[in-house]
């Protein structure tokens, strides 16, 4: 789709019990631009090999993942050349042999990363190009070519960008502000509440002089954000400009973890619109407390609720759970399977049902993915929501998130994930109960007949749920049942949500329409 999906992650070490653990390995901290070091390498090598051996999918070839890596180095300098020859491998510039080494083993783990490590050493030695690069960029491009070879959601993440991902599953130490640029000024955008900032008094549209003592004037805003950043409980001193003050009115605010928030509620009449952006560490929290609030009348009469997961990319797998559960009263919510033992596992629904079977209908598109896709699966084929919209985007993978040596990042897809009725979200994703897909020109018209007790959109949902044994083919063909098109703002997601939650009768056949028949069930 052209941009990049934040992928569905364990938040758990390996074994059956959710908990806020990633699977980590002690850290022994490196300096992002650090010079190369082939002992320091080495180590981050080995660790990514050996979880690469034991945690991925698939089963792969240690020695052919090192290889694809080291081609990595071309991108520096493209004279460089890296052959097996038999049990050796071969460094070359300009097509001239300038090291050879001995090929370790084919899942030799220490053996591949202390050739990997050597190698690239022996190259900066022979390239003026690689010499100068820092031992972070060289990571990067080494990593990249190797998990090319992989699937399109494993990944490696510097020690800058990981820190960044980390901050959006977990949250990070800041004051809660957003910033933006009014015209090479750095101002604040907006001030989340329940925050350090918001109690302090900060303002949107302030302007920010000084951070930390620092003039900020000429700063990128991502290098401000960073200076806000420190650990939860120390103090940050602020300078900022505002409309109809003389002079800058000065803060000193102690830092507070600060999680981004991803569930926000509106309400049209008696219809709670709730819109979940991704799925954190707060996601599943943020939503029970706006279903309590909901359910102890404090917002007024809810007599439906839309859930909007459109664009939605995903995130975190135990809150994808926690999200289901909370309009589930039994029953299976998803599965994984994969290589390793610890990923295959099925996650069951508890019984609360927060919204107390108040009527539901989700919103789809092709932009939401993975955790939004587990959420809208289990619904549907549950029979507690109706869908809306197009199809979703069909990620259907799980990763698991590796701290490594140099505090970067491993991201690994270690299983697939299965809808309540067996069929595996991969590929084809989770097609809606009534389609609204203006590709097909079936929009004009829907909501007024609902209104006159017709119902139109609807789609035939069985043959996805057994397109696993369909050739490729047959799947494309499938896929284009209710497609997505991107850039299209399509309100009538929402005006057929509204019409369906008007018409319990319309609402009450479009769920009976989405239950799977006993015999499709696992």
């Amino acid at each position: 789709m052209g941009t990049e999906r934040q992928e569905l992650t364990r938040r758990r070490p390996l074994g059956l019990a959710l908990c806020a653990v990633l699977l980590a390995f002690s850290p022994v901290a490196l300096s992002a631009a650090e010079t190369f070091s082939q002992d320091s390498a080495r180590k981050l090598f080995a660790t990514g090999l050996e979880n690469i051996s034991s945690v991925y999918i698939r089963k792969v070839s240690l020695g052919d993942f090192a290889i694809d890596s080291l081609k990595g180095l071309a991108q520096f300098d493209q004279s460089i050349g890296i052959e097996r020859k038999g049990s050796r491998v071969v460094l070359s510039v300009a097509s001239a042999g300038v090291a050879d080494f001995g090929a370790p083993g084919e899942d030799s783990v220490s053996g591949w990363a202390e050739l990997m490590a050597r190698t690239i050493n022996a190259a900066r030695a022979h390239s003026y190009p690689i010499s100068n690069e820092p031992a972070e960029k060289l990571y990067q491009s080494v990593f990249d070519a190797g998990m090319a070879s992989l699937d399109k959601y494993s990944r490696y993440s510097g020690a800058d960008a990981a820190r960044e991902n980390r901050a959006a599953r977990e949250g990070f130490g800041g004051i809660g502000i957003r910033l933006d640029t009014d015209n090479e000024r750095v101002i604040i955008q907006a001030v989340l509440p329940n925050t350090p900032a918001e109690k302090a008094g900060l303002q949107a549209n302030d302007r920010i002089v000084r951070v930390a003592s620092r003039a900020i004037a000429g700063m990128e805003v991502k290098d401000v954000v960073s200076l806000m950043r420190g650990k939860v409980g120390s103090s940050l001193s602020l300078e900022v400009e505002r409309a109809g003050t003389q002079q800058p009115l000065k803060f000193d605010i102690k830092r507070a973890l600060i999680v981004p928030p991803t569930v926000t509620l509106t309400k049209a009449d008696d219809i709670a619109e709730i819109k979940i952006t991704s799925f954190n560490h707060d996601t599943g929290v943020s939503l029970s407390n706006i279903l309590d609030s909901l359910r102890n009348g404090k917002s007024g009469k809810v007599s439906g609720i839309v859930l909007d997961l459109r664009g939605n990319p995903g995130g975190l797998l135990d809150q994808a759970v926690v999200v289901s559960d909370l309009f589930l009263t039994s029953g299976q919510i998803t599965s994984t399977r994969g290589r390793h033992p610890d990923a295959t596992q099925l996650f069951n629904a508890t019984g609360r049902d927060a919204a107390k079977g108040v009527p539901l209908v989700v919103l789809i598109n092709g932009g939401s993915a993975s955790s939004a896709e587990i959420v809208a699966g289990a619904l549907q084929d549950r029979g507690r929501a109706v869908l809306v919209g197009t199809n979703t985007f069909g990620k259907g993978s799980v990763q698991t998130v590796i701290r490594m040596p140099n505090d970067g990042e491993l991201t690994l897809t270690w299983a697939h994930f299965h809808a309540p009725s067996g069929y595996s979200i991969n590929r084809l994703g989770v097609f809606p109960t009534i389609c609204t897909s203006p590709a097909l020109g079936g929009t004009p018209g829907l909501v007024e007949a609902m209104d006159k007790g017709m119902l139109r959109g609807m789609v035939d949902l069985s043959q996805r749920r057994t397109a696993d044994t369909m050739h490729d083919n047959g799947k494309d063909e499938l896929h284009k049942v209710c497609p997505y098109q991107a850039g299209v703002n399509n309100d009538v997601d929402l005006q057929v949500a509204r019409a369906l939650l008007r018409h319990n009768e319309l609402y009450q056949r479009a769920l009976k329409q989405s239950l799977p028949s006993l015999a499709a069930r696992p």
